[in-house]
């Protein structure tokens, strides 16, 4: 049980009391294992969903023994360093409204983007320097953090053949953001991904909290990872000294991985919206990438039960070098 883990909090930034995050402990002093790092969803707005969340998926992946003639010798929990879960800033939600006037600021939700995605990079690099894990790591988003995951990866900086990695001397890029080793691999479900087009198939009932976190609709094309501008292969797997000391020259230290996943049962969600990115990645020439359509259950099922969460972390490790 997630309970059984050593826990931390811990606070990434001073802006706002969301800029924090969890840490369960596994064996972080396997520098050979991966964390695992999980981003929930909730459309950029719902204050009910915290990092907490991602228990009943910790839970699921510690319990995860699919082949008991192994001895779990190379199941998901013997190759995995902890777990972590990060909250990030949010936009205003109509069902809980605040006032800015007697609001603390660091606890007004009032952010549009790229105020949330952001948060991401700066939580992932905190951890990097305090963790020292690299590229070890699998990034894992659910819904608007599925969204967030891939943005993070088609915004991030073009790789250097120059760089060193992360040192104590080198905390920030020359744009002045954080530095950040991106993922090994890649796990994104019951993803948002298509903005307009997503909203224009569900009638328009998402345009509200859509336009409350990314502005007008023509602004939205230049944020949703479909239709960003750029080519996904050529930031996240493009050439460079090896972040991990693999050497192997792909950006860090083994092959990448991309699952994209999603149920049947989403009833929030479309099968769309999962196509659209797989195309997108596979015209951008992204190698290692799995799509997964047999999850079981609704849109937030999948995490409230966990067990969807193990068997995509299975997959993942199944094709970890």
């Amino acid at each position: 049980m997630a309970s059984s883990l050593k826990y931390t909090l811990h606070h990434y930034g001073e802006e706002n009391e969301l800029q924090r995050l969890g840490v369960w402990e596994v064996d972080i002093a396997d520098k050979s294992k991966y964390w695992i790092i999980y981003i929930h969803g909730g459309a950029w707005r719902d204050p009910r969903i915290k990092h907490e969340s991602f228990a009943p998926s910790i839970d699921a992946v510690l319990a995860d023994d699919p082949d008991p003639n192994t001895h779990r010798s190379n199941s998901t929990i013997n190759r995995t360093a902890a777990f972590a879960s990060l909250d990030y800033r949010l936009s205003p939600h109509p069902d809980f409204p605040q006032d800015p006037a007697t609001t603390p600021p660091a606890q007004y939700p009032g952010v549009r983007h790229p105020d949330h995605l952001d948060d991401v990079p700066a939580a992932l690099a905190f951890l990097q320097r305090r963790y020292g894990f690299g590229v070890r790591y699998v990034l894992v988003g659910h819904s608007a953090g599925a969204c967030m995951a891939l943005q993070l990866l088609g915004t991030a900086p073009l790789p250097a053949s120059s760089s060193d990695g992360l040192s104590d001397d080198d905390d920030n890029d020359d744009d002045g953001k954080p530095h950040l080793i991106l993922p090994q691999a890649i796990v994104c479900f019951e993803g948002i991904y298509d903005f307009a087009g997503l909203n224009a198939r569900f009638d328009g009932a998402y345009a509200g909290f859509m336009s409350g976190a990314f502005g007008n609709p023509e602004d939205w094309n230049a944020a949703a990872p479909v239709t960003l501008t750029g080519n996904y292969r050529d930031r996240w797997q493009g050439g460079g000294k090896d972040e991990s000391g693999g050497g192997d020259g792909d950006g860090g230290g083994g092959n990448r991985v991309a699952l994209l996943a999603w149920s049947p049962d989403d009833t929030l969600v479309d099968e769309p919206e999962v196509d659209a990115m797989a195309r997108r990645l596979g015209a951008d020439g992204v190698a290692g990438v799995v799509v997964m359509k047999d999850l079981e259950g609704d849109h937030d099922e999948i995490w409230e039960k966990g067990d969807g969460v193990a068997r995509m972390m299975r997959v993942v490790f199944g094709k970890l070098v």
